[in-house]
């Protein structure tokens, strides 16, 4: 039985433990498990302590257990080289540029996709008889380099790891995979402590350059957007200075990361943050190893404030002091977002992440901490829309009244907050909430609340545990509306009715779309009666007068 080589493993996480007990549980009946993990959360401790385990009963029965761990960048080969040697196991490592690391005498090997599956290493692939197979950042397995370990090595037990089992093609994983066995969900991480709270901006989803940036037709191979098509959208002065504008607005002297769309468009935010006096470097994968290196160690060392990055510190960047995310690359792989905005989502005493979403991203993908159905993304559905835009027409109504959609943000790309979320983090002897340390914040964090667009110049509606309000934005004074029902919102709509301007329907969501959609549901209507400000019930059986 697998299940008894699992032993339990004081350094690791409850969460983590629980993990490995699964994992070797489920290679009692499948050959081919995929596991899937949030970004932050020690994907890497997990399966190093899993390949303690095996190396101990090997061992423990005299049999040489060999075990092959598959990374396809060098900064992953390097973390799973230092976790390796920090948990005392001896390995070789198969990779090109670390030839003075080869040992195939021992049975735990580290190696790079490239270089284990190219047809001139075929016989040295051959001679290592891997009995068990770990393949990091496992959303890539379905490339023909990690479908020939298949191949070569048929009778492996095979672990991926990934946090976004997650297609663009919607084909899912199971020409691959037997089984995938989720993680709990990323709210719970944040609730329990391991991961960080955040504060999520973005621009109107309404604004030109959403809809902008959704009227591209130009895609690549990998059914994301052409970079020309991009460029030539994003790479302007005028979005540029957006940009640095929302740095001094919301994370100035913050250290952070900004995921930008190519070389040039990364060259260009440099010379303009620099020309402000900020300290930034760019990062691509043309910069030599050696200076990459360095710029990252004097970034971690506090003598960069900010790296731009084209993809380099979407997987395998680790950085738990990372201050904020700032999006100026607009993309249709939930993979690449949810990878991007988990970077700053590590824990580091109380830090509360500021993510920056300039092209409005959340729009399709919803929020770093949405629960997400990595069940069906795993299964797969190749005949579904999978990459239609979430601001696609949508002409459900949502009740008899008659209303219409209504551009919130007037054409405006200014910042908005979108979501903040508090959790208590945990210390070794007591469990402190944010709160209790005196954070200076614009607007109040409540766990799990959401908020909507501004209405009437200053008010928000929010949902939380207890109901509806509304949150005067001036002020920071809140007054209940309503309870809510059973099922919490994903989004608050502001929908204009066509007949009165100063009246609007307020929607609880299920999505972000920015039309209305089956589901919605009328939580009831903010209007202006002359000075008066005043909230009417769903059923208009109660109004109330807004005090605040």
């Amino acid at each position: 039985m697998f299940q008894d080589i699992c032993l339990t493993d004081y350094s690791l996480r409850n969460y983590q433990q629980e993990a490995k007990e699964k994992i070797f549980g489920q290679w009692d009946f499948v050959d081919n498990v995929l596991y899937q993990m949030p970004t932050g959360t020690g994907k890497t401790r997990l399966f190093t302590s899993i390949i303690r385990d095996i190396s101990l009963n090997s061992l423990k029965t005299h049999r040489r257990e060999g075990i092959l761990i598959i990374a396809h960048r060098t900064e992953l080969i390097e973390q799973i080289d230092e976790s390796l040697q920090r948990y005392h196991i001896p390995h070789g490592i198969i990779a090109g540029s670390f030839k003075d690391k080869r040992d195939l005498m021992l049975p735990v090997q580290v190696a790079s996709v490239q270089t284990i599956t190219h047809p001139s290493n075929r016989q040295l692939a051959n001679s290592f008889d891997a009995k068990f197979i770990i393949i990091d950042e496992a959303h890539h397995a379905i490339a023909s380099s990690y479908t020939r370990l298949w191949d070569i090595y048929p009778s492996a037990k095979k672990l991926g790891v990934t946090a976004t089992p997650w297609r663009m093609d919607g084909r899912g994983f199971r020409n691959n995979f037997d089984v995938l066995v989720p993680s709990m969900p990323i709210k719970d991480f944040m609730e329990q402590g391991w991961l960080a709270p955040y504060q999520y901006y973005s621009v109107p989803i309404n604004s030109s350059l959403c809809k902008d940036i959704n009227s591209i037709r130009d895609f690549g191979i990998d059914g994301d957007y052409k970079t020309n098509a991009l460029e030539e959208l994003i790479d302007t002065s005028r979005i540029r200075a957006q940009l640095l504008d929302s740095y001094y607005r919301f994370v100035e002297g913050k250290k952070g990361i900004i995921y930008s769309i190519s070389r040039l468009h990364s060259k260009h935010i440099c010379q303009q943050y620099r020309a402000a006096g900020i300290k930034i470097a760019d990062i691509d994968s043309e910069t030599p190893p050696v200076l990459r290196k360095r710029l990252v160690q004097d970034f971690k060392n506090g003598d960069l404030d900010i790296i731009v990055n084209v993809d380099i510190f979407s997987e395998g960047f680790d950085c738990p002091d990372l201050e904020f995310v700032q999006l100026a690359r607009p993309t249709r792989s939930l993979v690449k977002y949810i990878q991007q905005v988990g970077r700053g989502l590590r824990k580091n005493g109380d830090k509360q992440c500021l993510i920056l979403d300039n092209v409005g991203m959340y729009g399709r993908f919803g929020l770093p901490d949405d629960d997400r159905p990595w069940e069906e993304y795993f299964i797969g559905n190749p005949q579904a829309e999978s990459n239609r835009s979430s601001h696609e027409s949508n002409s459900s109504i949502v009740n008899s009244r008659n209303f219409r959609e209504t551009d919130l943000s007037e054409g405006v790309e200014e910042m908005t907050l979108i979501q903040s979320v508090s959790t208590s983090f945990m210390t070794e002897n007591n469990e402190i909430s944010q709160n209790q340390l005196g954070t200076s914040i614009e607007e109040p964090i409540v766990t799990n609340e959401i908020m909507s667009a501004v209405v009437f110049a200053k008010y928000k509606i929010y949902e939380n545990a207890d109901g509806y309000g509304i949150y005067n934005t001036k002020t920071g004074e809140r007054q209940f509306l309503s309870g809510s029902q059973s099922r919490q919102s994903i989004s608050i709509k502001l929908l204009k009715t066509s007949d009165q301007p100063k009246k609007y329907t307020l929607v609880s969501s299920s999505n972000r779309d920015s039309h209305v959609s089956p589901n919605d549901r009328v939580i009831g209507f903010l209007f202006k009666d002359g000075k008066a400000l005043r909230f009417e019930s769903q059923n208009i059986d109660s109004v109330i007068n807004i005090k605040i």
